[in-house]
This record gives C-alpha cells, sequence and structure tokens, in this order.
C-alpha cells in the first residue's frame, strides 16, 4: 500500500481538533504520513498537536509564524512524502474509510484524483454510517464542468485524494479568502482521468465565525479567482467557457445583493471590487445572442445594472437605508 500523506492546516480550533486528528488516525488505511501545520495558533492547539505525536508515529508536527490558510497547506506540501496526499480542515473530520476508498478507486481505474461526497455537520447531527461506495469514472473536462456547477468535484481541496505529480511545482496563492478556487480547477484540469466515490465521507462543520458565515470585502477573492478561471478556460476548455461566464455573471449579482447587509464604508469597496472584475468579463455580440432570455438578464444585470443601481442609490443619498431593499 503507498504512503499517504494526510496534511492539516491549524488555527484556532482547540474545541474541534483533537476530533479532526482522531478521525484520521483512526483510518482503516494505515499507511499514513499525517501532518499537522500549526500555524501560529493562539490556542491550545500546539499543545494538542505535540501530545497527539507521542501518541502517533505517524504524525508530524510543524509550528510556523501565523501565515494564513495558504501558508500552512503550502509548509504542509513542502515535507509532504507520500505517493498520495489529502487534505482535511481542521474543524472538520472524516469517514473510516475515506482514505481506503478514495486510494481503491484510484487505483482501480488509474486515475490521478478521487473525491467523495460531503455532508454538512451542524452540532447536534447524528450521521449515518456509509456502507455503499460506489464509483464514477470522469475525464477531465466532465471533471471541470461538475467543478463549475458546483458540484461532485468542487472547488474545494480537501475532500480528494490527489497523486503527488499533479500538484508538483503548485501552490495555493496566499493572501486570498477562496483560495481553494483559485487552486483546484488547475489541479483538475492536470489529471488525465478523475473518479468519484459516491458517499458521504467528509463531514464538513458548520460553526459560527467559520470564513464561510462571515462576509467582507476579501469575500469577494472569489469573483478574481472566476476571472482567472474563465481565462483559463479559453484557452484550453471552450465548450465550458460560456457555462462559467454565465456563472460568473449570476455571482456577481449574489455578491452584490450580499452587500445590503455591509457598514456603509464597507459596501462602498465590496461593490467597487465588483465592479473591477465584471468589467473584465467581456460578451461580444454573436455571443450573446446564443443565450436564452433569462440568461441575458443576468448579463446585463451584472453589468449595466447594478452600476446603474448604484449611481441612483448614491444620487438619491439613501445609502443608509439600503438594508431595507428586499432580495427581490
Amino acid at each position: 500500500m503507498d504512503l499517504v500523506s494526510v496534511i492539516v492546516p491549524i488555527y484556532n480550533v482547540e474545541f474541534y481538533l483533537n476530533r479532526c486528528i482522531e478521525s484520521i488516525t483512526q483510518q482503516s488505511y494505515k499507511n499514513l504520513e499525517i501532518i499537522l501545520v500549526d500555524d501560529g495558533s493562539p490556542d491550545r492547539c500546539s499543545e494538542i498537536c505535540d501530545k497527539w505525536a507521542k501518541k502517533d508515529g505517524r504524525i508530524k508536527v510543524i509550528h510556523k509564524v501565523n501565515g494564513g490558510l495558504s501558508d500552512a497547506r503550502n509548509a504542509g506540501l513542502k515535507v509532504s512524502t507520500g505517493e498520495y496526499i489529502a487534505f482535511v480542515d481542521s474543524d472538520d473530520w472524516v469517514h473510516k474509510e475515506y482514505i481506503m476508498q478514495m486510494y481503491k478507486a484510484l487505483k482501480e481505474y488509474s486515475a490521478d484524483i478521487s473525491a467523495c461526497d460531503i455532508l454538512e455537520v451542524y452540532k447536534d447531527d447524528k450521521l449515518e454510517d456509509a456502507r455503499n461506495f460506489p464509483v464514477k469514472c470522469y475525464s477531465t473536462e466532465a471533471a471541470l464542468e461538475t467543478l463549475i456547477k458546483g458540484n461532485t468535484f468542487r472547488a474545494v481541496v480537501w475532500n480528494k485524494l490527489y497523486h503527488k505529480n499533479v500538484l508538483k511545482n503548485e501552490s495555493f496563492e496566499l493572501g486570498k479568502y477562496h483560495e481553494d478556487e483559485f487552486f483546484t480547477y488547475r489541479i483538475l484540469a492536470k489529471s488525465k482521468k478523475c473518479v468519484f466515490v459516491d458517499a458521504k465521507m467528509y463531514f464538513y462543520f458548520q460553526r459560527e465565525g467559520s470564513i464561510m458565515n462571515t462576509i467582507s470585502s476579501k469575500h469577494l477573492d472569489v469573483l478574481e479567482a472566476y476571472v482567472k478561471r474563465i481565462e483559463f478556460l479559453h484557452n484550453n476548455y471552450p465548450r465550458l467557457l460560456k457555462i462559467d461566464k454565465m456563472n460568473f455573471c449570476i455571482s456577481c449579482i449574489y455578491y452584490y445583493q450580499r452587500s445590503f447587509n455591509l457598514s456603509k464604508s464597507e459596501r462602498k469597496k465590496y461593490r467597487n471590487k465588483i465592479k473591477i472584475c465584471r468589467a473584465k468579463i467581456h460578451f461580444d455580440i454573436t455571443e450573446f445572442k446564443e443565450h436564452s432570455l433569462k440568461e441575458k438578464i443576468y448579463i446585463l444585470g451584472s453589468s449595466i445594472l447594478i452600476n446603474a443601481v448604484s449611481r441612483v442609490l448614491s444620487w438619491r443619498g439613501i445609502e443608509n437605508n439600503e438594508s431595507n431593499i428586499t432580495k427581490n
């Protein structure tokens, strides 16, 4: 059995960390290198990591100055020695068959990347034990299409097992929120074949205060990632380009709607970032005509209407009352 490196970036999660590490150490697949990256955590995480390293010889601990999630994952990648690599976020946990089933699928189909389904978990949820592990095989383009549509091979990095070759010379972009959005599509594109284990084996914990449950202008880094992905698809996967450009327009509208929940000063930065990103994506006349009426509304709404509404609201001096405007 090949060595599998499991990289866990850790910061300020002392109440959840033991659950995460325990789920990895109890994997049915035993040939693991478990890399715990303490990213300068201010709580007891450092101590917890060291205790686990004393209990399990497969565990390596990296203590580093805080540099953010991307920096922590990059640090783990640098020291990893496994033939295959997985990522687990430190407030999540995994099914006991998580590594085994994805590894078996990779081997059976000679694939480069495998993924499994995820389960969003809340405080009092009771988990059903996965017992069936059906596998589906995807071409690179088909896998990328599911990522763009937000299902199966999602943009997240953590529900997957990667052959080390597709991660060679790759790193996570520093200083970005939604860092996975800048990363995963490029890695999928390097694969020759992908497989999906259709079972919920990654338990994605929903907690207050997490990055995904807050909102600020930094969260619009995701639009920058979409722009880069569109540029990549334009040069490599033209069939997927139309789908992704439409999703981008819809995302611009969605994030604009979310801006009504922000303070006036933050709202201005937030909306300006949307406009800058939207201005980078163009539709020629022929391309525009190919879309349905509903899609054309999204295209126009993400550009002309957003700019027009912003100007009208500013002109009327009612920025402070925007929270009363409904999403409808």
